[in-house]
């Protein structure tokens, strides 16, 4: 995705022009506005990681706010943002990059950062620019943000992002309070099988290539075989996992019966080449032979030299006759150049064989989703019928390996699709794991797309909320059983044996930072992989938006005491400080992403089929 589509445009008009839409407009454009105070706060975050105490990972997390309602501070305007939080204290890996915010009480303030990339041992990319304004005047308080990421990679695959753009605001005026939050989300991976196994320790050389064809098929990609197999002169009938195993059979079968000639011709040839030798020294001593029994006839010897000559001569003949019955063996095998050559070309085709299910595992995805765009809007006027709180937006597509789970699907779906639809892509997922293992056949779950919305009157105000958890993969804790399905890998039958056993070199590991992240964490983990040490496991959680807006006519307001918007029922969240006052923006933040998210687990939206 190219930067320069990341490059956001933050006029007010923008924020206008999402607070006076069809969904926020006052449903009688000729009522008179009604004046009071109110409140806009919102959070966000993109993406986020939780490896327990080992790893915690976070892409644009924001908190922003709006207020007028002087009973609950300042007339303020302000906005925050990280754009990544990395924290390992395992693997001495600590980065927030960059941490920008704004806050106006009056004055404009506005901020920006320049793309920024990301390079640390857990992910790279980079971070588009970032612009922040916070402006309050007598009209009331605005915030805007504007954000973007690109080409992220975290953990080799574990999670990838192409590219995504991101545009909020709050504001809180004499008429209303309103704030929109919105996520346009490209192209999006999840759990690289090959990165996925490497957290577990599991290279994929050490599975055989019945499983690795089988882990093909799960993916729908076991068609794609015949274009690699196909250069190498290799034609299957009938793909299918029998039928590609028979096949690499074959080959290293009739690897082995050449194998075994070219094996029978050297030793041949040197068995031929030492019995020539030594039948050029007897010859040698059989001429010596004939000069001495010359002499020894003119000597008048005895019968010692004749009897040694003529043991030369027989052991001559003996070689002679062995030499014979070698070479014609030799004659009859093929010759050594095209049993060689033979050989070369069969050991082509054995590796191109067995490397052509690694080519194609290699950067395959277990999870992808092609598009998201999702807003949370919320608007609080004097009247819950003039009140917003909505959630809009499409899923582009969602898919296990190559197979399609869903194609576009509008976002107010009703939750039962959104859970069975999952469920098929966790089953699905479940079925390509469980190839390797029956143990990991349940080490992935998949919870659902899930949206709250609410409209109500709290005390003299009116309180609208809105929130949208997205897509959030959970691999399961295996610290028991990963011993045991460790223990069943590797053997002779694996493909590194195989290849090993062919004198043929392993292929690289395509998750180098894995690899390096459980070479760091190994002091900690006693030399266990990452997700063989996690006893919770590994949290994936791809767009989370909350909002709340507040309004309180003036007529309702009580001289003393004025009413207040509901508490929120657990702590807001803390993004890192920079040293300003974030205290209101921060406090104000949590009403809105606890309040409907409570905890890590949104519920499913009210008032939605089931």
């Amino acid at each position: 995705m190219r930067l320069s589509r990341l490059v956001p445009v933050l006029a007010a008009g923008a924020l206008l022009a999402a607070t006076t839409s069809p969904a926020l407009a006052q449903t009688d454009p000729e009522q008179a506005v009604v004046e009071g105070v109110g409140t806009t706060t919102g959070a966000l975050t993109l993406l986020g990681l939780d490896a327990g105490d080992l790893l915690s990972l976070d892409l644009l997390s924001d908190a922003g706010s709006a207020n007028i309602d002087e009973d609950l501070g300042p007339r303020r305007a302000a906005a925050q943002i990280a754009a990544l939080a990395l924290e390992s204290p395992a693997a001495g890996v600590s980065q927030v990059l960059p941490l920008l915010s704004v806050e106006s009480t009056g004055a404009p303030d506005e901020r920006s950062q320049a793309v920024t990339p990301i390079d640390n041992p857990v992910v790279s990319g980079a971070i588009a620019p970032l612009q922040l304004s916070a402006l309050v005047d007598e009209a009331g308080a605005t915030s805007l943000l504007s954000a973007g990421l690109a080409d992220v990679d975290v953990l080799s695959g574990i999670l990838t992002l192409a590219g995504t753009t991101l545009d909020l605001g709050s504001t809180a005026l004499v008429g209303d309070a309103a704030g929109s939050r919105g996520i346009d989300l490209d192209a999006l991976t999840v759990l690289d099988l090959e990165a996925l196994l490497a957290t577990l320790g599991i290279p994929l050389t050490d599975l055989p290539l019945d499983t690795l064809l089988g882990l093909l098929d799960g993916l729908g990609l076991l068609g794609q075989l015949e274009g690699l197999l196909a250069p190498l002169g290799l034609d299957i009938d009938g793909l299918s996992v029998d039928a590609i195993v028979d096949l690499v059979d074959g080959l290293v079968g009739e690897l082995d019966v050449v194998l075994g000639q070219l094996g029978q011709v050297d030793a041949l040839v040197d068995e031929i080449t030492s019995l020539e030798d030594l039948q050029a020294a007897l010859q040698a001593d059989s001429g010596s032979c004939d000069t001495l029994a010359d002499l020894d006839d003119l000597l008048g010897g005895g019968d010692t030299l004749t009897e040694l000559c003529s043991n030369v001569t027989g052991t001559l003949a003996s070689i002679t006759s062995q030499l014979t019955t070698l070479t014609a063996q030799l004659d009859a095998l093929p010759d050594p150049t095209e049993l060689t050559a033979l050989v070369d070309d069969l050991l082509d085709q054995v590796r191109g064989a067995l490397e052509a299910p690694l080519d194609l595992l290699s950067g395959q995805a277990l999870l992808s989703l092609e598009g998201l765009d999702v807003t949370v809007l919320t608007k609080a006027t004097d009247d819950v019928a003039t009140s917003v709180a909505d959630v809009t937006g499409t899923l582009g597509s969602l898919q296990v390996g190559e197979l399609p789970v869903l194609g576009t699907l509008d976002l107010t779906a009703p939750t039962a699709d959104l859970n069975g639809l999952l469920a098929q892509a966790e089953g699905l997922v479940g079925g390509i794991l469980g190839e390797i293992s029956p143990a990991l056949a349940d080490l992935v779950s998949i919870r659902t797309l899930q949206e709250t919305t609410s409209v109500e009157e709290v005390a003299g105000s009116v309180v609208s909320s809105a929130a949208f958890s997205g897509l959030e993969v959970e691999v399961l804790p295996i610290l028991g059983e990963l011993t045991g399905v460790l223990a069943g890998l590797g053997g002779t039958d694996s493909l590194g044996a195989v290849l090993e056993g062919l004198d043929l070199p392993l292929p690289t590991s395509g998750a180098p930072e894995v690899l390096e992240l459980n070479a760091l964490l190994a002091p900690i983990t006693g030399g266990l992989p990452l997700l063989g040490s996690l006893e919770e496991g590994l949290g994936l959680q791809v767009a989370t938006l909350s909002q709340q807006s507040t309004f309180t006519p003036v007529a309702a307001q009580a001289p003393a005491t004025p009413a207040a918007p509901a508490a929120p029922t657990a702590p807001a969240p803390v993004l890192p400080r920079t040293g300003s006052d974030d205290g209101l923006l921060l406090a104000l933040a949590g009403a809105a992403v606890l309040a409907a998210l409570g905890g890590r687990h949104l519920v499913r939206r009210s008032g939605s089929d089931a």
